[in-house]
């Protein structure tokens, strides 16, 4: 993956999450399409998740997997590859390397929380 983080940047970021955990913790939620039937698990936190479940709760049925998520080494990663795209969109760049980083570490994440991705 692209993303390199030194031992010092890790400790930092995990600091750094752990305050905004205390703001709004980390889930695991799933939504999934009601046209469609078809859904995707993700990594967010409580806030997001009930903004997104007040503005798409028409078209998409949220759910929580997994609630208050642990402050490990992948969710940092997570967390920067979550940053990475987002600037990359904001941006109007397609970065496909944000996207596989992404893919990647949401995946570690499911994986460590006992969730299939």
């Amino acid at each position: 993956m692209a993303i390199e983080l030194k031992p010092e940047q890790v400790k930092q970021l995990k600091e750094q999450l752990a305050e905004a955990n205390r703001n709004s913790h980390f889930v695991i939620i799933s939504a999934i399409s009601k046209k469609e039937h078809s859904g995707v698990d993700m990594v967010t936190d409580w806030n997001n998740y009930l903004n997104m479940k007040s503005t798409n709760g028409d078209n998409f049925d949220f759910r929580i997997i997994r609630d208050i998520l642990p402050i490990t080494d992948n969710l940092v990663y997570w967390a920067v590859a979550q940053q990475n795209l987002h600037s990359a969109t904001v941006q109007g760049d397609q970065d496909e390397q944000a996207v596989d980083d992404l893919e990647f570490y949401t995946g570690k994440i499911m994986e460590e929380n006992k969730v299939r991705a």
